[in-house]
Protein backbone atom coordinates (compact mmCIF):
# COMPACT_ATOMS: atom_id res chain seq x y z
CA UNK A 1 0.00 0.00 0.00
CA UNK A 2 2.72 2.46 1.03
CA UNK A 3 4.80 1.51 -2.00
CA UNK A 4 1.87 2.20 -4.33
CA UNK A 5 1.34 5.63 -2.77
CA UNK A 6 5.04 6.46 -3.10
CA UNK A 7 5.13 5.27 -6.71
CA UNK A 8 2.03 7.35 -7.45
CA UNK A 9 3.58 10.43 -5.90
CA UNK A 10 6.81 9.77 -7.79
CA UNK A 11 4.90 9.70 -11.09
CA UNK A 12 3.15 12.96 -10.15
CA UNK A 13 6.50 14.65 -9.61
CA UNK A 14 8.00 13.13 -12.76
CA UNK A 15 5.11 13.96 -15.09
CA UNK A 16 3.71 17.12 -13.51
CA UNK A 17 6.62 18.90 -11.79
CA UNK A 18 5.01 22.32 -12.05
CA UNK A 19 2.03 21.14 -10.00
CA UNK A 20 4.39 20.26 -7.16
CA UNK A 21 6.31 23.48 -7.80
CA UNK A 22 3.10 25.46 -7.26
CA UNK A 23 2.71 23.77 -3.87
CA UNK A 24 6.32 24.61 -3.02
CA UNK A 25 5.79 28.26 -3.94
CA UNK A 26 2.57 28.44 -1.90
CA UNK A 27 4.24 26.97 1.19
CA UNK A 28 7.20 29.31 0.73
CA UNK A 29 4.94 32.38 0.65
CA UNK A 30 3.29 31.23 3.88
CA UNK A 31 6.75 30.57 5.32
CA UNK A 32 8.04 34.03 4.48
CA UNK A 33 4.98 35.61 6.09
CA UNK A 34 5.43 33.42 9.17
CA UNK A 35 9.12 34.35 9.44
CA UNK A 36 8.18 38.02 9.60
CA UNK A 37 5.96 37.25 12.61
CA UNK A 38 8.75 35.78 14.76
CA UNK A 39 9.65 37.90 17.79
CA UNK A 40 12.74 37.77 19.97
CA UNK A 41 12.50 37.58 23.73
CA UNK A 42 14.88 37.36 26.65
CA UNK A 43 14.26 34.73 29.27
CA UNK A 44 15.20 35.40 32.86
CA UNK A 45 16.41 32.60 35.09
CA UNK A 46 12.89 32.06 36.43
CA UNK A 47 11.65 31.44 32.91
CA UNK A 48 14.29 28.79 32.27
CA UNK A 49 13.55 26.75 35.38
CA UNK A 50 10.48 24.63 36.19
CA UNK A 51 7.86 26.21 38.42
CA UNK A 52 7.90 23.38 40.99
CA UNK A 53 11.40 24.25 42.24
CA UNK A 54 11.20 25.84 45.71
CA UNK A 55 13.15 28.94 44.70
CA UNK A 56 10.79 29.60 41.78
CA UNK A 57 7.74 28.82 43.91
CA UNK A 58 8.90 31.43 46.44
CA UNK A 59 9.61 33.90 43.65
CA UNK A 60 6.14 33.42 42.17
CA UNK A 61 4.55 33.72 45.61
CA UNK A 62 6.27 37.06 46.23
CA UNK A 63 5.17 38.26 42.80
CA UNK A 64 1.56 37.32 43.52
CA UNK A 65 1.46 38.73 47.04
CA UNK A 66 3.41 41.92 46.46
CA UNK A 67 2.37 42.90 42.96
CA UNK A 68 5.19 41.31 41.01
CA UNK A 69 8.07 42.28 43.30
CA UNK A 70 10.37 45.24 42.72
CA UNK A 71 12.07 45.80 39.38
CA UNK A 72 14.99 48.16 39.40
CA UNK A 73 17.18 49.96 36.94
CA UNK A 74 20.19 52.22 37.28
CA UNK A 75 21.70 55.15 35.44
CA UNK A 76 25.43 55.44 36.03
CA UNK A 77 26.90 58.95 35.93
CA UNK A 78 30.70 59.13 36.04
CA UNK A 79 33.59 61.44 35.37
CA UNK A 80 34.93 61.47 31.82
CA UNK A 81 37.64 64.14 31.65
CA UNK A 82 38.75 64.98 28.11
CA UNK A 83 41.37 67.61 28.90
CA UNK A 84 42.74 69.52 31.85
CA UNK A 85 40.36 72.44 31.53
CA UNK A 86 38.98 74.35 34.49
CA UNK A 87 35.39 73.84 33.36
CA UNK A 88 35.43 70.05 33.58
CA UNK A 89 33.94 68.42 36.67
CA UNK A 90 36.33 66.50 38.92
CA UNK A 91 33.91 65.43 41.67
CA UNK A 92 30.36 64.07 41.23
CA UNK A 93 29.29 66.13 44.23
CA UNK A 94 29.56 69.19 42.00
CA UNK A 95 26.26 71.09 41.93
CA UNK A 96 26.17 70.78 38.10
CA UNK A 97 26.08 66.99 38.38
CA UNK A 98 23.35 67.15 41.02
CA UNK A 99 21.32 69.54 38.89
CA UNK A 100 21.75 67.17 35.93
CA UNK A 101 20.54 64.25 38.06
CA UNK A 102 17.54 66.29 39.21
CA UNK A 103 16.54 67.24 35.65
CA UNK A 104 17.12 63.72 34.30
CA UNK A 105 15.28 62.10 37.19
CA UNK A 106 12.32 64.45 36.77
CA UNK A 107 11.93 63.50 33.12
CA UNK A 108 12.26 59.77 33.77
CA UNK A 109 9.82 59.82 36.68
CA UNK A 110 7.08 60.97 34.28
CA UNK A 111 7.28 57.66 32.39
CA UNK A 112 4.45 55.23 33.07
CA UNK A 113 6.88 52.38 33.80
CA UNK A 114 8.57 54.26 36.68
CA UNK A 115 7.33 54.29 40.26
CA UNK A 116 10.15 56.21 41.88
CA UNK A 117 13.52 57.81 41.08
CA UNK A 118 16.23 58.41 43.70
CA UNK A 119 19.68 60.00 43.54
CA UNK A 120 21.89 62.34 45.54
CA UNK A 121 19.70 65.15 44.21
CA UNK A 122 16.98 63.91 46.58
CA UNK A 123 19.43 63.95 49.50
CA UNK A 124 20.68 67.51 49.09
CA UNK A 125 17.69 69.37 47.67
CA UNK A 126 15.51 71.58 49.81
CA UNK A 127 11.97 71.61 48.39
CA UNK A 128 13.41 71.11 44.94
CA UNK A 129 16.16 73.74 45.29
CA UNK A 130 19.71 72.52 44.62
CA UNK A 131 22.40 74.31 46.67
CA UNK A 132 25.38 75.66 44.73
CA UNK A 133 27.72 75.71 47.71
CA UNK A 134 30.15 72.80 47.73
CA UNK A 135 30.31 72.71 51.52
CA UNK A 136 26.52 72.71 51.86
CA UNK A 137 26.22 69.81 49.45
CA UNK A 138 28.87 67.79 51.29
CA UNK A 139 27.31 68.48 54.69
CA UNK A 140 23.83 67.43 53.54
CA UNK A 141 25.18 64.23 52.00
CA UNK A 142 27.01 63.30 55.19
CA UNK A 143 24.00 64.12 57.35
CA UNK A 144 21.72 61.98 55.15
CA UNK A 145 23.67 58.84 56.06
CA UNK A 146 23.05 57.50 52.54
CA UNK A 147 26.00 58.99 50.69
CA UNK A 148 27.76 55.65 50.15
CA UNK A 149 24.61 54.18 48.56
CA UNK A 150 24.88 56.59 45.67
CA UNK A 151 28.51 57.73 45.40
CA UNK A 152 31.72 55.75 44.90
CA UNK A 153 34.59 56.12 47.37
CA UNK A 154 36.71 58.13 44.94
CA UNK A 155 33.77 60.43 44.07
CA UNK A 156 34.12 59.56 40.38
CA UNK A 157 30.74 57.85 40.02
CA UNK A 158 27.19 58.29 41.23
CA UNK A 159 23.95 56.44 40.62
CA UNK A 160 20.40 57.38 39.74
CA UNK A 161 18.23 54.49 40.91
CA UNK A 162 14.89 53.58 39.34
CA UNK A 163 12.05 51.61 40.87
CA UNK A 164 9.89 50.21 38.06
CA UNK A 165 6.40 48.73 37.85
CA UNK A 166 6.15 44.90 37.90
CA UNK A 167 5.19 44.30 34.27
CA UNK A 168 6.46 46.54 31.50
CA UNK A 169 7.77 46.32 27.95
CA UNK A 170 11.53 46.30 28.38
CA UNK A 171 12.51 47.25 24.83
CA UNK A 172 10.11 50.21 24.66
CA UNK A 173 11.19 51.45 28.07
CA UNK A 174 14.88 51.22 27.18
CA UNK A 175 14.36 53.21 24.00
CA UNK A 176 12.41 55.88 25.92
CA UNK A 177 15.22 56.08 28.46
CA UNK A 178 17.87 56.47 25.76
CA UNK A 179 15.83 59.20 24.08
CA UNK A 180 15.53 61.15 27.33
CA UNK A 181 19.23 60.81 28.06
CA UNK A 182 20.21 61.85 24.53
CA UNK A 183 18.01 64.95 24.80
CA UNK A 184 19.33 65.94 28.24
CA UNK A 185 22.69 67.79 27.98
CA UNK A 186 25.40 66.43 30.27
CA UNK A 187 27.74 68.74 32.18
CA UNK A 188 31.33 69.02 30.89
CA UNK A 189 33.55 66.08 31.80
CA UNK A 190 30.61 63.79 32.59
CA UNK A 191 29.15 60.71 30.82
CA UNK A 192 26.15 58.59 31.69
CA UNK A 193 24.85 55.15 30.80
CA UNK A 194 21.94 52.83 31.54
CA UNK A 195 22.19 49.47 33.25
CA UNK A 196 19.77 46.99 34.78
CA UNK A 197 17.72 44.01 33.66
CA UNK A 198 15.81 45.96 31.01
CA UNK A 199 19.03 47.30 29.47
CA UNK A 200 20.66 43.86 29.44
CA UNK A 201 17.53 42.35 27.90
CA UNK A 202 17.49 44.96 25.15
CA UNK A 203 21.16 44.45 24.29
CA UNK A 204 20.72 40.67 24.33
CA UNK A 205 17.76 40.91 21.97
CA UNK A 206 19.82 43.07 19.65
CA UNK A 207 22.47 40.34 19.48
CA UNK A 208 20.13 37.41 18.74
CA UNK A 209 19.39 38.24 15.08
CA UNK A 210 23.02 39.03 14.09
CA UNK A 211 24.23 35.88 15.85
CA UNK A 212 21.63 33.76 14.05
CA UNK A 213 22.66 35.29 10.73
CA UNK A 214 26.36 34.76 11.43
CA UNK A 215 26.07 31.13 12.53
CA UNK A 216 23.67 30.34 9.67
CA UNK A 217 26.01 31.82 7.06
CA UNK A 218 28.99 29.91 8.45
CA UNK A 219 26.98 26.67 8.44
CA UNK A 220 25.76 27.33 4.91
CA UNK A 221 29.28 28.08 3.69
CA UNK A 222 30.55 24.82 5.16
CA UNK A 223 27.70 22.86 3.59
CA UNK A 224 28.33 24.48 0.19
CA UNK A 225 32.00 23.53 0.29
CA UNK A 226 31.18 19.92 1.13
CA UNK A 227 28.45 19.65 -1.51
CA UNK A 228 30.23 21.30 -4.43
CA UNK A 229 33.79 20.18 -3.82
CA UNK A 230 33.55 16.89 -1.93
CA UNK A 231 30.24 15.05 -2.37
CA UNK A 232 28.94 15.83 -5.86
CA UNK A 233 31.37 18.22 -7.55
CA UNK A 234 28.39 19.30 -9.60
CA UNK A 235 26.48 22.58 -9.58
CA UNK A 236 23.18 20.91 -10.47
CA UNK A 237 23.35 18.23 -7.78
CA UNK A 238 24.77 20.64 -5.20
CA UNK A 239 21.90 23.09 -5.68
CA UNK A 240 19.36 20.25 -5.62
CA UNK A 241 20.62 19.06 -2.23
CA UNK A 242 20.74 22.59 -0.91
CA UNK A 243 17.06 23.17 -1.69
CA UNK A 244 16.10 20.74 1.09
CA UNK A 245 17.50 23.03 3.79
CA UNK A 246 16.69 26.35 2.09
CA UNK A 247 12.99 25.60 1.81
CA UNK A 248 12.99 23.47 4.95
CA UNK A 249 14.30 26.34 7.10
CA UNK A 250 11.90 28.85 5.51
CA UNK A 251 8.91 26.56 6.04
CA UNK A 252 9.98 25.49 9.53
CA UNK A 253 10.52 28.94 10.94
CA UNK A 254 7.47 30.15 9.08
CA UNK A 255 5.43 27.60 11.01
CA UNK A 256 7.13 28.70 14.21
CA UNK A 257 6.04 32.26 13.44
CA UNK A 258 2.46 31.19 12.72
CA UNK A 259 2.40 29.29 16.03
CA UNK A 260 3.39 32.49 17.83
CA UNK A 261 6.65 31.15 19.24
CA UNK A 262 9.55 33.49 19.96
CA UNK A 263 13.30 33.21 19.53
CA UNK A 264 15.61 33.55 22.51
CA UNK A 265 19.34 33.42 23.09
CA UNK A 266 19.01 29.69 23.80
CA UNK A 267 17.08 28.80 20.64
CA UNK A 268 18.98 31.14 18.28
CA UNK A 269 21.37 28.32 17.34
CA UNK A 270 18.54 26.08 16.10
CA UNK A 271 18.95 27.24 12.48
CA UNK A 272 22.51 25.93 12.22
CA UNK A 273 21.61 22.60 13.79
CA UNK A 274 18.59 22.17 11.53
CA UNK A 275 20.71 22.87 8.46
CA UNK A 276 23.34 20.37 9.58
CA UNK A 277 20.74 17.61 9.99
CA UNK A 278 18.44 18.56 7.11
CA UNK A 279 21.11 18.55 4.38
CA UNK A 280 21.35 14.77 4.76
CA UNK A 281 17.85 14.39 3.30
CA UNK A 282 18.80 16.31 0.17
CA UNK A 283 22.01 14.33 -0.26
CA UNK A 284 20.16 11.01 0.08
CA UNK A 285 17.61 11.85 -2.60
CA UNK A 286 20.09 13.34 -5.08
CA UNK A 287 22.56 10.47 -4.66
CA UNK A 288 19.86 7.87 -5.29
CA UNK A 289 18.53 9.77 -8.32
CA UNK A 290 22.03 10.02 -9.73
CA UNK A 291 22.42 6.27 -9.33
CA UNK A 292 19.05 5.48 -10.95
CA UNK A 293 19.86 7.75 -13.92
CA UNK A 294 22.69 5.45 -14.98
CA UNK A 295 20.18 2.87 -16.28
CA UNK A 296 16.79 4.61 -16.52
CA UNK A 297 15.24 7.74 -18.03
CA UNK A 298 14.58 10.63 -15.67
CA UNK A 299 10.89 9.79 -15.12
CA UNK A 300 11.44 6.19 -14.05
CA UNK A 301 14.54 7.21 -12.15
CA UNK A 302 12.54 9.73 -10.11
CA UNK A 303 9.72 7.24 -9.41
CA UNK A 304 12.23 4.68 -8.12
CA UNK A 305 14.13 7.32 -6.16
CA UNK A 306 11.12 8.60 -4.24
CA UNK A 307 9.84 5.07 -3.62
CA UNK A 308 13.25 3.98 -2.33
CA UNK A 309 14.34 6.88 -0.13
CA UNK A 310 11.03 8.06 1.37
CA UNK A 311 10.74 5.28 3.94
CA UNK A 312 14.37 5.49 5.18
CA UNK A 313 14.11 9.28 5.33
CA UNK A 314 10.83 9.05 7.24
CA UNK A 315 12.40 6.60 9.68
CA UNK A 316 15.34 8.96 10.23
CA UNK A 317 12.96 11.86 10.76
CA UNK A 318 10.85 9.88 13.23
CA UNK A 319 13.96 8.92 15.21
CA UNK A 320 15.06 12.56 15.31
CA UNK A 321 11.60 13.71 16.41
CA UNK A 322 11.58 11.20 19.24
CA UNK A 323 14.98 12.43 20.38
CA UNK A 324 14.02 16.08 20.24
CA UNK A 325 10.68 15.52 21.90
CA UNK A 326 12.49 13.69 24.71
CA UNK A 327 14.16 17.02 25.51
CA UNK A 328 10.80 18.26 26.78
CA UNK A 329 10.69 15.52 29.41
CA UNK A 330 13.39 17.18 31.48
CA UNK A 331 12.85 20.00 33.97
CA UNK A 332 14.69 22.68 32.01
CA UNK A 333 12.01 24.44 29.99
CA UNK A 334 14.36 26.08 27.49
CA UNK A 335 15.50 22.62 26.31
CA UNK A 336 11.88 21.81 25.52
CA UNK A 337 11.61 24.98 23.41
CA UNK A 338 14.78 24.07 21.53
CA UNK A 339 13.53 20.52 21.01
CA UNK A 340 10.22 21.75 19.61
CA UNK A 341 11.95 24.03 17.12
CA UNK A 342 14.38 21.31 16.07
CA UNK A 343 11.49 18.88 15.57
CA UNK A 344 9.65 21.27 13.26
CA UNK A 345 12.81 22.19 11.36
CA UNK A 346 13.89 18.60 10.69
CA UNK A 347 10.37 17.61 9.63
CA UNK A 348 10.07 20.50 7.15
CA UNK A 349 13.53 19.75 5.73
CA UNK A 350 12.43 16.18 5.03
CA UNK A 351 9.25 17.44 3.36
CA UNK A 352 11.29 19.89 1.27
CA UNK A 353 13.61 17.05 0.25
CA UNK A 354 10.73 15.07 -1.29
CA UNK A 355 9.02 18.09 -2.88
CA UNK A 356 11.35 20.94 -3.82
CA UNK A 357 14.44 18.82 -4.56
CA UNK A 358 12.84 16.24 -6.92
CA UNK A 359 10.84 18.98 -8.66
CA UNK A 360 14.05 20.85 -9.44
CA UNK A 361 15.76 17.66 -10.70
CA UNK A 362 12.86 16.74 -13.00
CA UNK A 363 12.60 20.27 -14.44
CA UNK A 364 16.36 20.27 -15.02
CA UNK A 365 16.34 16.91 -16.79
CA UNK A 366 13.15 17.58 -18.75
CA UNK A 367 13.91 21.07 -20.00
CA UNK A 368 17.44 22.23 -19.29
CA UNK A 369 19.31 18.96 -19.84
CA UNK A 370 17.37 18.05 -23.00
CA UNK A 371 17.83 21.57 -24.38
CA UNK A 372 21.56 21.35 -23.75
CA UNK A 373 21.66 17.90 -25.30
CA UNK A 374 19.88 19.09 -28.45
CA UNK A 375 22.27 22.01 -28.83
CA UNK A 376 25.17 19.61 -28.50
CA UNK A 377 23.73 17.31 -31.19
CA UNK A 378 23.23 20.26 -33.55
CA UNK A 379 26.82 21.32 -33.03
CA UNK A 380 28.04 17.80 -33.71
CA UNK A 381 25.96 17.57 -36.89
CA UNK A 382 27.27 20.91 -38.07
CA UNK A 383 30.85 19.80 -37.50
CA UNK A 384 30.14 16.54 -39.35
CA UNK A 385 28.64 18.37 -42.35
CA UNK A 386 31.56 20.78 -42.53
CA UNK A 387 34.02 17.91 -42.25
CA UNK A 388 32.42 16.17 -45.22
CA UNK A 389 32.91 19.25 -47.38
CA UNK A 390 29.23 19.97 -47.97
CA UNK A 391 29.60 23.42 -46.45
CA UNK A 392 32.69 25.50 -46.18
CA UNK A 393 33.29 27.11 -42.84
CA UNK A 394 33.05 30.90 -42.64
CA UNK A 395 36.44 32.53 -43.05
Amino acid sequence: MIKKILHGYGRLVAKHPFTVLALVVFLTILGVIGNSMIQTETEDMAGRLPEDIKVIEAFNYVNDEFGGGINTGTIVVELDPQHSGNEEIRDVRDYRVIRYLSILGGKIEKLDEVNEVNSIANLVSDNGDIPTSENTIKDRLINSGQETQYISEDYCMTLLKLELIPDYEENDFYQQMKKIMDNTPTPPGIKSGVTGDFAQSYELNELIAPDMQKTSMISLAGILIILFFVVFRSVKNGIASLLAIVFGVIWGFGLIGWLGWSMSSVTSGAVSMIMGIGIDFGIQLVSRFKQEMTSLNYEEAMVNTIASVSIPMSTTTLAALIGFRAMSLGKLTFLADLGNMMSIGVLTCMIAAITATPTYLVIWEKYLAESTKKKGELNENKKSVIGNGIFEPDM
